[in-house]
C-alpha cells in the first residue's frame, strides 16, 4: 500500500510541475501571462487535468487492490475448505493419524489415535507419546530408526501402552516434518493396531518349534537342540544322554475310549515327563506316542539311568478317569560312547527302545547293551 501511494504522489508531483512550468512559459512566450482570464482558465484546466489523472491512478489502484483482496479471499476459502476436507479425512481414517512436535507432544491427532491410546479427542492434544512406550527406550529407538532410514520409516513395529495400562502393538509409517528452511519441527505419521497380527505371528513361531497338543518341543526343534548339544559337548569335552520313549498300552486307550481320551493321555504324559525332569532338560514329542528327552550337563551314565527310571515310574501310574494304564519303554544313547552325530544317537536310542519293548516293556535299555 505504501509503495502504491508513493507512486501516485510522485506521478502527481511530476505532472503538476510539468503543467505549471510548461504553461507559464507558453503564456509568457505568447504575451498572455498577464491576462486574468487566461490565468483562471489555466488554473481551472490544471485542477481538472490533475483531478482526472489522479482519478485514473486511484481507480487503477483500487481495481488492483480489489482483485488482490478477491484472490486472497478465494485462497483463504480454498485453504479453509482444504483444511475441512483434511480434517474430515483424518476423522474417518480407520488408522491412527498423529503429528507431534520435537518434544514428542501431540499437536494433531485423529479420533482413532485417541481411541487406540484410551484418550479422548479433547485430552489427546499435548500428550507425550514417550509416556506410552512399553520399552523404556522406545522413543529413542523410534527416532534412531527415522534417522537411519533418512527421515522416513515404514512398518516400524513397537509395543505401546494405553492410558489404562494395557499393552498393544502398532505398525507405524512416519516421517520427520521440516520447515521451509529444512529444519526438523516434529514427526507425522499413521499407525495401525497390529496386536492380533503380532499374536498370530508369535503363535506361528511357537508352533514351528512346539507340538500343538502337548506344548513340548516338536521333532524339528528337538533335533536342532540335539545338534547344538553335540557341538557344545564336543567343544567342552563333556557328555550327555538321549532318551527315547514309547508308550505301552496307548493303542488300547485309543481303541477303547477314542482319540479324545488318547489325546488327554498324551497331555498327561507330557506333564508327568516335565515334572520328573529339570528345567534345563529338553523334552519333545517326536510323533504319535513317542517322546524324547535330552539330558545335558556332563551327566554320567549312572545319573542318566537314575533319571530314566524316575521317568518310567512317573508315567506308570493310574490315569484320571480311566480303567486302563500306560507305561513307557525307554531306550538310552550316550554321547560320545554311542555316537558322535545326531543321526547315530537317535538310531541308537530308538533301537534300544524297541529292545525294551521286546524284553517286556515298562523298562530301560541302554544303547550299548
Amino acid at each position: 500500500m505504501f509503495s502504491s501511494a508513493t507512486r501516485i504522489v510522485g506521478l502527481y508531483a511530476v505532472l503538476a510541475t510539468a503543467w505549471v512550468v510548461g504553461s507559464d512559459r507558453l503564456l509568457d512566450a505568447a504575451g498572455l501571462d498577464e491576462v486574468v482570464l487566461i490565468q483562471n482558465v489555466k488554473g481551472t484546466a490544471f485542477v481538472l487535468f490533475t483531478a482526472l489523472v489522479l482519478w485514473g491512478f486511484l481507480r487503477q489502484e483500487f481495481q488492483r487492490r480489489t482483485r488482490s483482496e478477491d484472490a486472497l479471499r478465494s485462497t483463504l476459502e480454498r485453504l479453509a475448505q482444504s483444511e475441512a476436507d483434511l480434517r474430515s479425512v483424518i476423522e474417518k481414517l480407520p488408522d491412527a493419524f498423529f503429528r507431534t512436535d520435537l518434544d514428542g507432544r501431540v499437536s494433531m491427532a485423529s479420533p482413532q489415535f485417541a481411541r487406540e491410546f484410551g484418550l479422548t479427542p479433547e485430552t489427546v492434544i499435548g500428550t507425550r507419546i514417550a509416556d506410552h512406550y512399553v520399552e523404556e527406550d522406545g522413543r529413542a529407538k523410534f527416532l534412531a530408526a527415522l534417522e537411519e532410514a533418512g527421515g522416513e520409516v515404514r512398518d516400524h513395529r513397537m509395543p505401546m501402552r494405553r492410558q489404562d495400562g494395557t499393552n498393544f502393538w502398532i505398525s507405524a509409517n512416519a516421517y520427520i516434518r521440516r520447515d521451509p528452511a529444512g529444519r526438523p519441527i516434529g514427526v507425522e505419521g499413521i499407525a495401525r493396531n497390529t496386536t492380533a497380527q503380532h499374536h498370530l505371528e508369535e503363535r506361528l513361531r511357537y508352533l514351528a518349534g512346539h507340538d500343538a497338543l502337548t506344548g513340548l518341543c516338536n521333532r524339528i526343534r528337538f533335533e536342532d537342540r540335539l545338534e547344538h548339544a553335540i557341538a557344545r559337548a564336543k567343544r567342552e569335552d563333556k557328555s550327555f544322554a538321549l532318551l527315547f520313549l514309547d508308550l505301552d498300552g496307548f493303542k488300547e486307550v485309543n481303541d477303547t475310549h477314542g482319540h479324545q481320551k488318547g489325546d488327554e493321555v498324551l497331555v498327561t504324559t507330557a506333564q508327568r515327563l516335565s515334572g520328573a525332569l529339570r528345567n534345563s532338560d529338553t523334552t519333545a514329542r517326536i510323533g504319535g506316542d513317542e517322546f524324547a528327552v535330552l539330558l545335558e550337563g556332563d551327566i554320567s551314565v549312572e545319573n542318566a539311568r537314575a533319571v530314566a527310571e524316575k521317568v518310567i515310574d512317573s508315567i506308570d501310574r493310574p490315569l484320571p478317569g480311566l480303567d486302563l494304564s500306560v507305561s513307557a519303554s525307554v531306550g538310552m544313547a550316550f554321547y560320545p560312547s554311542d555316537g558322535a552325530d545326531a543321526g547315530v544317537l537317535l538310531r541308537c536310542a530308538d533301537q534300544a527302545m524297541y529292545r525294551a519293548k521286546r524284553l517286556g516293556k515298562n523298562r530301560l535299555e541302554l544303547g550299548t547293551a
